[in-house]
């Protein structure tokens, strides 16, 4: 399988406020991720799964270089390839028409861009002419991934984009996705609607504490966990993590960073 980006020993770290100093400015490292090895598939779509304080955000904008991440010097091709980002939220007001609004982005750009191309790409067309104030969540998503889109990227990262939508679109905005990753783009993408990622990715990577558990195919991860064929993402989350079903969506403490009970191995 061709490799479009290969992370190697990717490492980051948020810098917090140290309460245990008197003095107001004191930092320390705090949350982040740590020596994460992952390969990125040509035409394949990578599902980030893990708990919320997992890190997957986090590994998210380091893969967009939005981080200067340690690792990132030994990835060669990882600010040079075409990366488009969708963030979670995206706030898309005011009377101006989708078409404008791309268009007035697009200009950032050195060469020039097909609004149009894109515009029907993500299903817009329709809407082209339409205030950013009347379109539905759905058409907003849409305009969050068509600006991901500009520069013709060859890997896109999209970060919980089913927020928000109902099932019809879900599916819609899945589709939209598959039909891209069979054109040769790579996609990783994070969800907390498990279901909708469960049909979606073709791979896995398990995040948990800032660290990669485990990846691979579906079928794969089950079998390295001892699950059977019908468990899903949750149970892959509570199995590799130990974490009770009923907290996988509760925000998890990463305060020390502690190295944890890895799989096959015990606590440091």
């Amino acid at each position: 399988m061709e490799t479009s980006l290969t992370l190697n020993d990717v490492s980051w770290r948020h810098t917090v406020r140290d309460y245990s100093s008197w003095k107001p400015w004191a930092k320390k490292d705090g949350p982040g991720i740590h020596s994460i090895n992952l390969e990125i598939h040509k035409g394949q779509i990578l599902g980030l799964i893990g708990p919320n304080g997992a890190g997957k955000s986090t590994l998210m904008k380091a893969i967009c270089g939005l981080y200067d991440c340690k690792g990132f010097d030994k990835t060669c091709t990882s600010r040079r390839i075409g990366i488009g980002y969708m963030p979670e939220q995206v706030r898309w007001e005011g009377r101006i028409s989708v078409r404008n609004t791309l268009k007035t982005i697009s200009l950032m750009r050195e060469e020039t861009v097909d609004v149009g191309s894109i515009i029907q790409i993500v299903g817009l067309s329709s809407k082209s002419d339409h205030h950013l104030d009347n379109l539905s969540q759905g058409m907003r998503q849409r305009l969050s991934l068509a600006c991901a889109l500009i520069g013709n990227p060859k890997i896109l990262v999209l970060d919980e984009p089913l927020n928000g939508l109902d099932p019809l679109a879900q599916r819609a905005f899945s589709n939209l996705l598959e039909s891209l990753a069979s054109k040769g783009v790579s996609i990783i993408i994070s969800s907390h609607q498990v279901a909708d990622l469960e049909m979606l990715a073709d791979r896995v990577a398990l995040l948990h504490h800032g660290q990669l558990l485990i990846e691979g195919t579906l079928s794969t991860v089950r079998e390295n966990l001892g699950l059977d064929d019908n468990s899903g993402i949750l149970e892959m989350i509570c199995s590799a993590t130990g974490i009770d079903p009923g907290d996988v969506s509760l925000e998890l403490s990463n305060d020390d960073l502690l190295p944890f009970k890895q799989l096959g191995g015990e606590e440091e």
